[in-house]
């Protein structure tokens, strides 16, 4: 651009100018919509004015006069021009107030939404927490157990009572507690799939039977993973609850204390037996009568499997295993591998199963130097003893 009394180049100016919101818009100024533009003033703009002495003339030979003449009728009009840019400048000011007062006014409203997500989430968490709360009171078992109540037949009023049979006997290890044991096993037994997970473990030697009986079946996890692998089985069951359960899901279960229901079996009746958690539950001559009775009862080729709370992690052991008031003793896996050898099996198997989850460990790794290692190695067999394998399985092929 030249001098303001000579003449101007307009391309060059046009070519600055371009360049200028090419650059704006490099810098993310705004898109080539105009979105983002930034309408603020920067701090050293000036504000608008008039500048009589830009006025000039590009004529030849006469360009300096009438320049001189431009200029001196716009210094006489100087006054009306400066209200004009006055005026001018109060609206600039007003529009760029106008945008501030917008982004206070959208900051806020971001502040208020956000704060607004804030409570919402509080308040999910805090209906998460009773939702829990209403799950801890196994309110899914509770009225499956009276709506069952319901459809049981009520004596008719002033009928005589029905004549009191033997007393059933007490299932070993004494679950005759007066407790509510469903509710009790819901909280305190595992999810299903956790239970699931566990007794897959020992599929593979269930997998091919033709006939399994499932002693203490529980919910009935391992009698629906059977029947997913076309393997055919049955329950045993002592409490009334799940033996109820069971059959509305289709199961076929027999509602009678295990001991007594392997006397009843023929030998070779069964090619399976599963006894998960039912030993820890039984006295010391129930439990080797029981396995004495497995290996008369199974067939040829079959296998016994007992699953219990593992005695080797003091967690499961001492603290996991006392949560049940119908636990008697924990089952060390050297005896009741031994219990099976001396009942004439042919090969036994102990599986360790459940490992802690690594949240629960002891931490390693936090110390640097020549001790790290036999510090770590220190921490893992302290990790093994505490916490170790939660359950094990014992299998006995006959």
């Amino acid at each position: 651009m030249t001098d303001p009394g000579g003449d101007i180049d307009v391309d060059r100016l046009v070519a600055e100018l371009r360049e200028r919101v090419a650059r704006r818009r490099a810098a993310g100024a705004y898109g080539d919509d105009l979105t983002g533009i930034d309408l603020e003033l920067p701090a050293d703009d000036a504000p608008v004015v008039f500048r009589p002495e830009l006025a000039y003339s590009t004529k030849r030979g006469l360009g300096r006069p009438l320049t001189l003449v431009k200029r001196t009728i716009l210094r006489l009009l100087v006054h009306v021009f400066d209200d004009l840019a006055r005026q001018t400048s109060v609206a600039v000011q007003r529009l760029d107030g106008e945008q501030r007062e917008l982004r206070r006014w959208a900051t806020a409203a971001l502040a208020a939404e956000s704060e607004a997500r804030g409570r919402a989430e509080r308040d999910l968490q805090a209906l998460m927490g009773r939702i829990e709360g209403l799950e801890r009171l196994e309110a899914g078992v509770r009225l499956a157990r009276l709506e069952r109540a319901e459809r049981t037949p009520r004596p008719a009023a002033g009928a005589p009572a029905a004549p009191a049979g033997p007393a059933a006997a007490p299932a070993p290890g004494g679950s005759e507690i007066p407790m509510d044991y469903p509710a009790f096993k819901a909280r305190f037994g595992g999810s299903p799939e956790q239970i699931r997970a566990r007794q897959a473990s020992y599929l593979d030697a269930l997998e091919g039977r033709t006939r399994v009986v499932d002693l203490g079946c529980g919910h009935g996890e391992l009698l629906t993973l059977l029947g997913e692998h076309g393997v055919p089985a049955y329950g045993v069951e002592t409490e009334p609850e799940f033996v109820a359960r069971l059959g509305e899901l289709g199961l076929e279960v027999v509602e009678a204390d295990g001991l007594t229901h392997l006397e009843s079996l023929e030998a070779g009746a069964v090619d399976g037996v599963v006894a998960s958690h039912v030993v820890e539950h039984l006295p010391p001559a129930v439990m080797i009568r029981l396995i004495e009775l497995a290996h008369d009862r199974l067939a040829e080729g079959g296998v016994l499997v007992m699953e219990t709370p593992n005695p080797e992690s003091l967690v499961a052991g001492s603290v996991n295993f006392h949560r049940d008031p119908t636990h008697l003793s924990p089952v060390h896996p050297d005896t009741l591998a031994f219990l099976c050898d001396m009942a004439g099996f042919s090969r036994v198997e102990v599986r360790r199963l459940s490992p802690a989850p690594p949240e629960v460990l002891l931490p390693t790794g936090g110390v640097e130097g020549p001790v790290a290692e036999r510090l770590d190695a220190v921490v893992g067999r302290l990790n093994d003893l505490l916490y170790g394998f939660q359950d094990y399985a014992v299998l006995a092929w006959r």
